[in-house]
């Protein structure tokens, strides 16, 4: 039986794989997987050709410092939306000057969910040359299986976008 963890390293290697024959670069800017995918990049031996830069960007005063989300996106649409993580993509694309760029915010739990947004909410971005592109998936189980499948749904997002 394969077990989670090395279906991520195997997603994560065949990402690896891509960007070196495609001789592009990744960033990422995480929130709720508190740098989860750029472990699994930097698990890779010779991954620092095309993964240069990977930032935690859990509080809202790190997402409008370091990577320029405005206020008015954090306050209107929340850490957890659409917007927010466009703008995170975004930000880390430009301060690392890297080909592609992904950004990850979402609610893990077991607390912090609302109605409107219940635990197991995540949103990414995917952003290139073509585009920022933005998704809402919803996870069931406990902090760590949430955290688990937003890094497998973004490390199959990469793959697919780069294929």
């Amino acid at each position: 039986m394969v077990n989670s963890e090395s279906v991520l390293n195997v997603l994560a290697e065949k990402v690896g794989t891509l960007l070196s024959e495609k001789g592009l670069t990744i960033s990422t800017a995480e929130s709720c997987t508190g740098g989860w995918v750029g472990k699994e990049f930097t698990g890779i031996p010779g991954s620092s050709k095309w993964y240069g830069t990977g930032l935690v960007t859990y509080s809202n005063h790190a997402k409008h410092n370091l990577l320029k989300v405005s206020k008015d996106s954090l306050k209107s649409h929340g850490a957890v939306s659409k917007k927010v993580v466009e703008e995170m993509a975004e930000g880390v694309k430009k301060i690392s000057k890297s080909n592609l760029s992904i950004a990850i915010s979402g609610i893990a739990g077991p607390s912090g969910g609302t109605k409107e947004k219940p635990v197991g909410t995540v949103c990414f971005a995917y952003s290139d040359e073509a585009g920022t592109r933005s998704y809402e998936k919803f996870f069931s189980g406990n902090r760590d299986d949430v955290r688990k499948a937003s890094v497998k749904f973004i490390l199959e997002e990469v793959l697919n976008n780069l294929n």
